[in-house]
């Protein structure tokens, strides 16, 4: 078994790319940043691209964009605790893992160390839509609205409390390669949605959906579950596979993903270990 620590974010999709393929939904958020990063659409403070192999072939994934935690893929048992071990010398500062429920709980046995935060996360797709009613209308987002989104985005963030290292880079990038949606209703913005760049392969490609954000005074109006509706239908409509991460502990964006035909493809789990 070889564990690999490759040298750049292309290197690592060009060797990668034949594993990813065959699981492009679990593996959908690693080659999502680690294309933004070989395309320069991201930066990050250091990077981490670990691959392992058997007999030439590889068999499971590993990145880390410094501030972040690390993201696996799927892998076996031995070929975690081979990478794991890698990590833990090379890396030792690492104190974030994320990945399959079931490889992050053999993680932390392996590990010895105590769990300060957890937090559960389910991955999506959509093979069958089941359209949401539309309300209002849905246009592109544009530079002018960079000041609105930017304030709904920082309240995404506090609210479902996730992190974003250069949030305003992020928005910028999502703007200016026309990713970001707003509802209108009645000229006024309610609701904001997005999708990551496609990811493409050889004869097929997905898309994430994601962020959803409506703000408080718009919520429980079924616009999120219209935009998200309308969002999934334009990655249909490109030949992609829409796929979207949710927090496990939020039922009410679960109902709505479930509702117009999102199924689950497996549950994630966060972990941050105790200094």
């Amino acid at each position: 078994m070889e564990v690999r620590r490759h040298s750049s974010a292309a290197e690592f999709l060009a060797a990668t790319k034949d594993f990813r393929r065959l699981d492009p939904v679990r593996t959908g958020l690693i080659t999502s940043v680690a294309t933004s990063v070989a395309t320069g659409s991201r930066t990050y403070e250091d990077y981490f691209w670990w691959s392992v192999s058997q007999d030439n072939r590889v068999i499971g994934l590993a990145i880390r964009t410094v501030p972040y935690g690390y993201v696996f893929s799927p892998m076996n048992a031995v070929a975690a605790e081979a990478l794991y071990s890698f990590i833990t010398v090379e890396d030792s500062a690492a104190d974030e893992f994320a990945g399959p429920k079931v490889f992050i709980d053999y993680i932390v046995q392996l590990s010895g160390r105590s769990v300060t935060e957890s937090e559960g996360e389910l991955i999506y797709e959509c093979r069958n839509l089941h359209p949401a009613a539309p309300i209002g209308e849905i246009r592109s987002a544009t530079e002018s609205d960079f000041d609105l989104i930017f304030s709904w985005m920082k309240t995404f963030m506090t609210t479902t409390g996730l992190r974003s290292y250069d949030l305003e880079g992020v928005v910028r990038t999502a703007l200016s390669g026309g990713r970001y949606y707003l509802l209108m209703v009645q000229g006024t913005p309610v609701c904001l949605g997005g999708h990551s760049d496609l990811q493409v392969f050889d004869g097929f490609s997905i898309g994430r959906v994601g962020p959803i954000y409506t703000p408080d005074e718009f919520r429980k109006k079924g616009y999120a579950s219209a935009l998200t509706s309308e969002i999934t239908a334009m990655l249909i409509s490109r030949g992609a596979l829409p796929t979207l991460y949710t927090q496990a502990a939020n039922p009410t964006s679960n109902k709505i993903y479930q509702e117009i035909g999102y199924t689950l493809v497996d549950e994630n789990l966060r972990v941050i270990f105790g200094k």
